[in-house]
């Protein structure tokens, strides 16, 4: 994947991010059912816990080393994923982690809790692959200083996208603020998507429906896999799948951005529109008023608009009751 320009469809990462809780075997698993859902890519999360966290903090320094995939792993998890077809992602939350990530990833994902750490922001893009940024946690004025950031550093557009997303875990539903996606669609000039935290797949759908070109959404292999927070808010496969297949009916349902006559429409045209019949015998010579007709379907050769050229014409021929109205006959 060189850039996000002129996707096709909707862009839909599988996140994986720390649900395999340290077990590259998990990590293989949710690879696995990733593909089987439908996704187009996975996602992970890679770090080196002390560039991170900080010490003090001993409960979430201790579960989030203990989250710690090797660089085997994740060197052996990338050609895995590339083999079965599905795109590789991670976030690096270091220096080091992004320098190392830079020749695994097809593209590079920047969290919501960085997007304001420019030197990282900077140091991915530097790599000149394709990055996307949430936006959680940052107001319009903020995004645009990002962007004016990678124009500086002439990071190409069309490799940029941003999330539309709500740093909170689990998001309450009156907090989704979807209609965001729509103004980033008009406010700015790269792709836009959205990274969801709320339970279930409904945000999704909206998001889709409202043009959101990459759709991120949290994996798991069961929800109640432990009580880690992540796996709560996360799809399981089974639900995942059914997501998938319901973006996929929504892209095809908002079809291309303009207004025309289907080929079904098109099917229908002459059954369902009106034409101009005469509502009794009339004959040679009178002079038609609009009692002279009805407007009745089906569609043959004139329709309602065309009445006004036909009053107050003389009729050149007999005819009878529910004749249909021809340029010959007057």
């Amino acid at each position: 994947m060189n850039s996000f320009k002129n996707l096709k469809k909707t862009f839909l990462i599988a996140e994986i991010g720390n649900n395999h809780e340290g077990s590259y075997k998990n990590a293989i698993k949710l690879i696995d059912e990733a593909k089987v859902s439908g996704a187009d890519a996975v996602k992970f999360q890679t770090f080196y816990t002390e560039d991170f966290i900080n010490k003090l903090e001993a409960k979430r320094f201790a579960k989030l080393k203990s989250f710690e995939l090797s660089k085997e792993d994740f060197r052996k998890l990338s050609i895995y994923s590339k083999k079965k077809g599905l795109k590789f992602i991670s976030t690096p939350f270091d220096m080091g982690s992004a320098k190392f990530l830079s020749k695994l990833v097809d593209v590079f994902k920047i969290s919501s809790g960085d997007n304001n750490f420019y030197e990282l922001i900077k140091f991915c893009a530097s790599f000149k692959k394709p990055l996307i940024i949430s936006t959680g946690m940052l107001n319009f004025l903020e995004i645009k200083n990002i962007l004016k950031l990678l124009d500086k550093i002439k990071f190409p557009r069309k490799k940029l996208a941003f999330l539309h997303c709500v740093s909170d875990y689990p998001v309450e539903d009156k907090e989704a603020n979807l209609l965001s996606i729509k103004y980033l669609k008009d406010k700015l000039p790269v792709t836009i998507g959205y990274s969801d935290h709320v339970i279930g797949d409904e945000s999704c759908i909206v998001a889709a429906s409202f043009g959101a070109k990459i759709i991120e959404k949290h994996f798991t292999l069961k929800n109640n896999f432990s009580n880690f927070r992540d796996h709560l808010l996360s799809l399981n496969p089974k639900d995942m799948k059914k997501m998938v297949i319901k973006i996929r009916k929504v892209e095809s349902m908002l079809g291309s951005y303009k207004k025309m006559i289907s080929k079904n429409e098109l099917k229908n045209f002459k059954l369902m529109r009106r034409s101009l019949y005469f509502t009794q015998d009339i004959h040679k010579g009178t002079i038609l008023k609009k009692k002279h007709f009805k407007i009745v379907r089906p569609f043959k050769k004139f329709g309602p608009q065309d009445i006004k050229k036909f009053l107050g014409k003389k009729l050149k021929k007999n005819v009878k009751d529910s004749d249909i109205v021809t340029d010959r006959l007057i």
